[in-house]
């Protein structure tokens, strides 16, 4: 049988913005936690870690059921997509960013009755809309920026670090995506590293 991965779908210096001063970082660990509504409630549904190391960036996504993991570099055209399911191991390299991706259709700013602040961070809201009938509710901070602030290629036009978003697919499914903790600690270049022994290699 064929199987086929597809992705599901940051030297510290200060620069100044017009909200005041913004720290750009290029090593840090974010950790979200990811909840499904389900009849109006919150249910929770995994956890995704991001790792920043200059140009490199990797996400964990995890539920009770896989592992995939995205490894990539700003610096290179492909990446490699790491799956696990149970016992089994899959590793597949790919173009990235992938080609197919939904196109970008409208992308507006949200005001909020009070400020949102997100560990610590005080965040701005944008709402994006993209031409497979989805639809991103995102809060993100200019008060840090990673150096791979699109750890998500949906992030590419956001103007800040990504503390939270909510997708509202097309079919009416709504999944939340929320940072829980921000670790600035500098991460090893073995983060990066894999070893391909572990894994069956896909075309």
């Amino acid at each position: 049988m064929k199987f086929k991965i597809t992705p599901l779908i940051v030297s510290f210096f200060f620069v100044l913005t017009l909200n005041g001063q913004t720290k750009e970082i290029g090593e840090c660990s974010l950790y979200f936690t990811i909840q499904q509504q389900q009849a109006g409630l919150w249910i929770p549904v995994g956890e995704k870690a991001v790792f920043i190391k200059g140009n490199q960036c990797k996400t964990v996504f995890s539920t009770a059921h896989l592992i995939q993991t995205l490894i990539f570099n700003q610096q290179s055209d492909s990446a490699l997509i790491l799956k696990e399911i149970g016992e089994a191991r899959f590793l597949q390299n790919i173009k990235y960013p992938p080609t197919n991706l939904p196109t970008l259709i409208t992308m507006k700013p949200l005001s909020n009755d009070s400020a949102i602040i997100i560990q610590g961070y005080l965040c701005k809201r944008m709402e994006v809309q993209w031409s497979d009938g989805s639809l991103y509710d995102i809060n993100y901070t200019t008060e840090i920026i990673p150096t791979v602030a699109s750890f998500e290629t949906s992030f590419k036009d956001i103007p800040g670090l990504v503390m939270s978003y909510t997708i509202i697919a097309s079919n009416g499914s709504v999944i939340k995506y929320e940072i829980e903790h921000v670790d600035l600690s500098p991460i090893t270049l073995s983060q990066f590293e894999v070893n391909k022994s572990r894994y069956q290699i896909l075309d």
